[in-house]
């Protein structure tokens, strides 16, 4: 009986330890993804529960909370990730982005960013380019279908 229950234990330890091991290995999301997040009229990015996720200057830098740039919106209208090599996008002359795999974001005038028909985000009016709101929702939003090539790109 004694040998039957050390063999038990062992066994349940074991178990307990590739399930955490297996927990650990899973890839949490960015920390900087939130949803339907608001880009505020100072830049700074937070979510609906007014949790500060990033920001972004005026120059078009995509930061994180911590400041590390995670994207760059360029004058041209490219949208891309911090290292340059993946173009995400290009902001369109209406001010909507179009990515390069045909996903659309359109702001509208009241501020409401929408993805697929769908309010997936917000941009004050105060806020000076309304069209960041395509990277408010490409870098910031849960939503956005495409955030795993985003935050994953290939090099």
């Amino acid at each position: 009986m004694k040998l039957l229950w050390n063999f038990k234990s062992r066994l349940t330890v074991m178990l307990m330890l590739s399930m955490l091991t297996l927990l650990q290995a899973q890839e949490l999301p960015p920390k900087h993804r939130g949803m339907h997040p608001t880009l505020q009229k100072d830049g700074k990015v937070v979510d609906e529960n007014g949790k500060q996720l990033g920001y972004i200057t005026k120059d078009g830098k995509v930061c994180d909370v911590t400041g590390k740039v995670i994207g760059i919106i360029a004058k041209s209208g490219n949208v891309t990730t911090a290292n340059g090599k993946g173009i995400i996008g290009v902001m369109q002359k209406d001010g909507s982005f179009k990515s390069k795999s045909g996903y659309v974001v359109t702001t509208g005038g009241d501020g409401t960013v929408m993805a697929a028909g769908k309010m997936v985000g917000h941009v004050d009016t105060a806020y000076k380019n309304k069209a960041h709101g395509c990277a408010l929702h490409c870098f910031f939003s849960e939503e956005n279908e495409e955030a795993d090539a985003i935050d994953n790109p290939k090099d």
